[in-house]
């Protein structure tokens, strides 16, 4: 495996505790991530905020083993991509005294939320007539406030002393957006589906399992952390913020048990909830429940081991970049910058070049894995497909394999090198191919070791 990474270009690193047993801590942070009126949604091709229904918070844990520290952090955004993830991160490890590779940040894919791409807006403003996509001062202040929220968690650190791991199938929930017609041609599966043929088709590849990692004091929990893989918007479009159906199970399991709720979504580029989603607004609730059904008996099943240490290994992958014509830097530049083109295409042209130029002074995107006690807690960029989350359970089956997707976003959807060739919708805000599938994959398996 050293070689194929050495070939890849990947590398690799680990810091993990020696000598005698040192007591673990752990602090809970959050800050405010919401909005104003008139900011883009979704990166700007929908309706701007109009109203705010629920505000959207980053919430996370920051863990201390006596000699240094590891910070993950889930934020109701749809995607943090380039500068604006390096931003949050930069600002987290500042505050925890770490260096940034110590930190995960990702984000639940709630669509009723912003895309942050701060090269892209930089890029888009200085074209003719550009369309808005990002208030830069704004991104910089909430990213300042959770670098505060967590440095004042600092002074609450408590010890804990279990971890416990569960899990649970979540029925009714995810299914396969990628739906192979009569035809042989992909059709898709939107998270919203009306036509009764392509959303009665069924489930299709999924990761039915929810995952449950909790830290103990004891016998009292601290933090949940939860993890599933499905997109996990019931609606959206309308000007409404909302961190949808995540933040509402992590709520009603809040305010059942005083616990702190954390929520990750996992490998979910290829699966929705378009089976089981009509689009009104009662699914939003029903969804939800779905979900905090799923928490209830990953709870319960969990069990609870002592912890006296951890570690924390990173993992370098330099992803290939597409070869058609249509993601050249030139094309998507002449796009980016034509007052005639359509917002979506404008704005979606405009993170392509922002990908490209990001790859030109760092061409690898870092993974990280935090293994406590039974648990392996992966953190990958993107929106890969759940093939990735099977493959890493596979690669250790022996483990507690719980696995968060949506890092840095700026290589789009990372799709199975079939599935470029076969066409859908992933494919179209994709900007990594072949042989992609395989380094990320040589990537995970490095972590998992």
């Amino acid at each position: 495996m050293a070689a194929i990474l050495l070939l890849l270009g990947c590398s690799s690193a680990e810091t993990h505790p020696h000598g005698e047993a040192t007591t673990l801590r752990m602090a809970i942070f959050a800050s405010d991530v919401t909005p104003a009126i008139g900011h883009p949604l979704c990166g700007g091709w929908i309706k701007p905020v109009a109203v705010i229904s629920q505000p959207l918070v980053l919430k996370g844990v920051v863990l201390d083993d006596g000699r240094t520290r590891y910070v993950l952090a889930s934020m109701d955004w749809c995607l943090l991509r380039g500068a604006a993830f390096d931003l949050f991160r930069e600002k987290l490890a500042r505050a925890a005294g770490i260096p940034v590779g110590q930190v995960a940040v990702h984000t639940t894919h709630t669509h009723s939320a912003p895309i942050g791409d701060a090269l892209a807006e930089k890029l888009i403003a200085a074209t003719e007539k550009p369309p808005p996509h990002l208030d830069l001062e704004w991104l910089d202040r909430i990213a300042r406030e959770a670098g505060s929220a967590l440095e004042t968690a600092l002074h609450h650190l408590q010890p804990f002393t279990h971890v416990g791991v569960g899990q649970a199938r979540v029925e009714q929930f995810a299914s396969n957006r990628r739906i192979v017609g009569p035809d042989g041609k992909i059709q898709v599966r939107f998270s919203t589906t009306k036509d009764p043929a392509i959303r009665d088709a069924p489930e299709g590849k999924i990761d039915p399992w929810l995952k449950t990692v909790t830290l103990y004091d004891q016998e009292t929990p601290l933090v949940r952390l939860h993890y599933y893989a499905s997109h996990p918007q019931s609606h959206y479009g309308e000007g409404e913020v909302h961190p949808d159906t995540p933040a509402m199970a992590r709520a009603y399991l809040e305010n059942e048990e005083g616990v702190a709720q954390l929520y990750f979504t996992g490998c979910a580029g290829d699966v929705t909830a378009g089976k089981y989603n009509p689009g009104i607004p009662a699914a939003r609730v029903s969804l939800s429940k779905q979900l905090y059904s799923g928490m209830i008996r990953s709870i319960a099943a969990t069990r609870r081991v002592p912890v006296t240490s951890l570690s924390w290994k990173t993992v370098d992958v330099s992803f290939a970049p597409r070869r058609e014509a249509a993601f050249s830097e030139a094309a998507l530049r002449q796009v980016m910058s034509d007052p005639a083109a359509t917002v979506s295409k404008r704005l979606h042209a405009a993170m392509g070049v922002a990908w490209a130029e990001r790859l030109k002074t760092r061409p690898a995107v870092e993974l990280s894995r935090l293994r406590i006690g039974p648990a392996d807690i992966l953190h990958l960029p993107g929106e890969p497909f759940v093939e990735y989350q099977l493959h890493a359970q596979a690669v250790r089956p022996d483990r507690f394999v719980a696995v968060a997707g949506y890092g840095e976003g700026g290589p789009g959807y990372i799709c199975s090198d079939a599935a470029i060739a076969e066409g859908g919708y992933e494919p179209t805000f994709c900007f990594v191919g072949p042989p992609s599938e395989s380094r990320l994959k040589a990537g995970i398996e490095e972590l998992l070791k």
